[in-house]
Parts: C-alpha cells; sequence; structure tokens
C-alpha cells in the first residue's frame, strides 16, 4: 500500500472525530482519491452515512488462508544481510490487483532479538509485511493459535509494524474493549470485519493484559461482536475464523456451529482456516438477506508444509452489487486455484506460490518456471476445483465459478471426496 496524500477534506473530518467522544469503539477507515485512511477510535454519533449513489456498485473482495514462515522460507527470503519476501508472492499479483484483499497472517512479527524461527515457535523478519502490501493484501487476521508464540510484547509489536507498514489487521483487541470490530468504506461499500480463534498455543488459556486481549471464540463473543458490528449499518459484515481440525476436509460440529451462529447474527460471509487443508464452500439462502457463504477453511496460502494437500490451496473471490436504493447482496462466488513451489536453484531453496489454473492472465507470471513445476501445479488444480464443485473455465482474472447469482437455485457440487 503506497504512501498517501490526505486531502483537506480528510484532514478536518478526522480532526471532527479525535473531538468527538468514543461510545462504540472500532477500527473505521475513510476512503478517498488516495486510498485508505483509518481511526482506531471513533464515535457513532459521527459516523458517516452511507454515500448516496445513482448507478449499481460492484466490488470484489478476496480472501486467502494462512500465511506462515517455516524455516525454509526463511533461508529462501534470506539475501545477504537482508530479508525479501516479495519473490515469494510475484506470480500471484494478478490476483489481488484493485480488490480489497484479506489474509490470515500465522506468524508474529517480534523483531530479530529474538531470533527469527518457524514452526512451532515462529518469528518472522518485519519485511514480510511489506512483501504483503506489495502483493495487494490490505487486511489480515491476527486472531490465530501462533499469534502468542513469542510473548505478549511481540504480539504487540506485529500490530505495531503492520501500523507501519499501512496493512489493517483484527483479531487483537484492547482488554476494556473486547471483540472490536474492523470498520472499513472500500469500493463503495462499508464492511465490517469481526475474528475469533478457538485458542492460543502459548500460553494455553486466553491472553489478556492492559494493553491486549486475543479474541477467542464463544457463542457471547460472536453475538457480541456481530451486534457491535451492526451498530456501524454495513453492507458486507464477514465473520473470519481460526478454528477446526488440522488436516480434516469436512468441518466439525463446532465450526458448523459457530457458522450458523454468524449467520443468525447478521454475518454475510463466513471465512476459515488453520485446518490447513481445504474444506467446503457452502452458498446459504437468506430469506431476510439474500444469500450468505461459508468457507470453511481455504487451506494454506504459502508455508512449507509440503505433505499433499497441505502445499495447495485457493483464493475465494466474493462479487458484491449494490443497486440504489438496495441493499449489498452477493453476485458471484469464484476461486483461484493456488500452489506453493518448492525448489533448488543454484544452490538456494526458492519459494513462489503459484497460480494453478489452467488459463487467466498468468501466462506472463508463469514465465520462467520449469515445466515440471509448472505440470505440477496444474495437477493439484484439478484436484482442488473437482473437490470444491467449480466451473471448468475461470474469468479473465483467473477466478472459476462456485455460485452465481444469475443461476442462483445452482449449487457448487463436490466431483472429489478429497482436494488431492
Amino acid at each position: 500500500m503506497k504512501k498517501m496524500k490526505i486531502f483537506t477534506f480528510s484532514v478536518l473530518l478526522f480532526s471532527a472525530l479525535l473531538a468527538a467522544p468514543c461510545f462504540a469503539e472500532a477500527a473505521f477507515i475513510l476512503e478517498n482519491e488516495a486510498g485508505f485512511y483509518k481511526s482506531r477510535a471513533i464515535s457513532t454519533d459521527v459516523l458517516p452515512g452511507s454515500r448516496p449513489f445513482a448507478a449499481t456498485i460492484r466490488a470484489r473482495a478476496v480472501f486467502i488462508g494462512d500465511i506462515m514462515v517455516h524455516d525454509q522460507q526463511l533461508a529462501a527470503a534470506r539475501d545477504g544481510t537482508a530479508w525479501d519476501f516479495k519473490p515469494h508472492f510475484h506470480r500471484v499479483k494478478p490476483l489481488f490487483r484493485g480488490n480489497l484483499s484479506v489474509g490470515n497472517l500465522e506468524t508474529v512479527l517480534g523483531g530479530e532479538q529474538k531470533r527469527f524461527a518457524g514452526y512451532p515457535a515462529f518469528n518472522t523478519p518485519d519485511e514480510l509485511a511489506s512483501a504483503l502490501v506489495d502483493l495487494g493484501i490490505n487486511i489480515v487476521m491476527l486472531a490465530n493459535n501462533h499469534i502468542l508464540d513469542q510473548g505478549l510484547e511481540a504480539a504487540l509489536r506485529t500490530t505495531r509494524v503492520l501500523d507501519d507498514a499501512g496493512l489493517l489487521w483484527t483479531g487483537l483487541s484492547p482488554e476494556d474493549n473486547p471483540n472490536a470490530p474492523l470498520i472499513i468504506e472500500h469500493g463503495g461499500l462499508r464492511w465490517a470485519f469481526v475474528n475469533y480463534s478457538y485458542g492460543s498455543n502459548i500460553p494455553r488459556k486466553p491472553a489478556k493484559s492492559e494493553d491486549l486481549a486475543l479474541n477467542i471464540m464463544s457463542d457471547e463473543a460472536i453475538t457480541s461482536g456481530l451486534k457491535r458490528a451492526a451498530a456501524y449499518e454495513p453492507d458486507i459484515t464477514v465473520a473470519f475464523f481460526h478454528w477446526g481440525s488440522e488436516y480434516q476436509y469436512s468441518p466439525s460440529k463446532s465450526q458448523k456451529h459457530a457458522a450458523a451462529l454468524c449467520l443468525e447474527n447478521g454475518a454475510d460471509l463466513v471465512i476459515g482456516a488453520h485446518p490447513h487443508v481445504l474444506q467446503p464452500i457452502e452458498i446459504i439462502t437468506n430469506s431476510d438477506k439474500g444469500h450468505a457463504v461459508v468457507a470453511y477453511s481455504l487451506g494454506n496460502f504459502v508455508s512449507f508444509q509440503r505433505t499433499k494437500p497441505r502445499e495447495r490451496g485457493v483464493a475465494l473471490a466474493i462479487d458484491v452489487e449494490k443497486t440504489p436504493g438496495g441493499r449489498a447482496a452477493v453476485s458471484r462466488v469464484g476461486v483461484a486455484p493456488t500452489w506453493v513451489s518448492s525448489r533448488i536453484e543454484n544452490g538456494k531453496r526458492k519459494i513462489e506460490v503459484v497460480y494453478s489454473g489452467q488459463d487467466g492472465p498468468f501466462d506472463n507470471e508463469n514465465e520462467g518456471l520449469p515445466d515440471g513445476e509448472l505440470e505440477s501445479a496444474q495437477r493439484t488444480a484439478k484436484a482442488v476445483l473437482d473437490f470444491l464443485g467449480a466451473s471448468e473455465e475461470p474469468d479473465q482474472e483467473g477466478f472459476y465459478t462456485l455460485w452465481e447469482a444469475a443461476a442462483a437455485d445452482i449449487q457448487p457440487k463436490s466431483r472429489r471426496a478429497k482436494p488431492h
């Protein structure tokens, strides 16, 4: 995300927000010609209303699963005395271009004094944040079982590094303001995000301090978080979870229960991570709000988990339309299959996330990829698309249709029991 100029209008409005008393706090983003602008504490009394518009608004949000950095990825990113993660992602940048892009950051940016490391106690150089910005990621989720791997101060430091890089985040909250939603305006729409984890590896109990609490999933946390989000009258509400059983291709009872609770309490999109493999994506008919989407697990976006099918995942595209006088509604759901390539070139490991579909705008991006690697990637794509029940052909941006409002009765139907 590029540094931006702040226009006079935004500066005056931001000053007014700071001067106003704070009631229900949330992160809020004002969008202007220069991009995102944020305040993490505003009053609902001064929250701008929906902007008037005369034409149909169309926007796309893209979600990815686990962003992890194991030891082998650290070795691949080491460049002398510096670190560079951008080469890991350069082949899939077209998927995120111009979209609202969200991922699950399952590592810690704890600083070099704690020693950089992969599993089981992650600590990654700050350069990962700038690489994600370069990729096109706007928001990262922090509620996961690894965010406290290096302790509370490292988790707090992670939020500061993300702030400095221009990445928005949620999943950690001040103890006196738990489960605070992230509210943004982007693409002419207002989006609300809530984020929860089943727990934390270190410590075993939910972490709290005067500065920070990890958002732990519970019925009460989910309902209260979504209620707070609803106070901002969002067009689209997203609940993102770190949940489920690792390496299982079907959602657990607890995942299904939490998803249903979210839909009952106003969520439009329920997105999951943590199993490290793909799980089904469902389109749910909601008589009050149109159609909702539940993606139980998007798999790994980047990691060094090489056991099949942990080396593959999808980018999930949600298209939204809002007509004048109407409410925003999901109009199309698509997936772009991805695969993590790992190989040795010139005596050094090379890690790259690769678009594994057959078409789309990726000819230039896949240039230079060894034939064997491209063939392996495309074999995984067929398994992924069959497992999810996606269409045979992608759109011009590389996303294969799972569902679209124009044929709302046709649900995705799996053609394979496993994603490999």
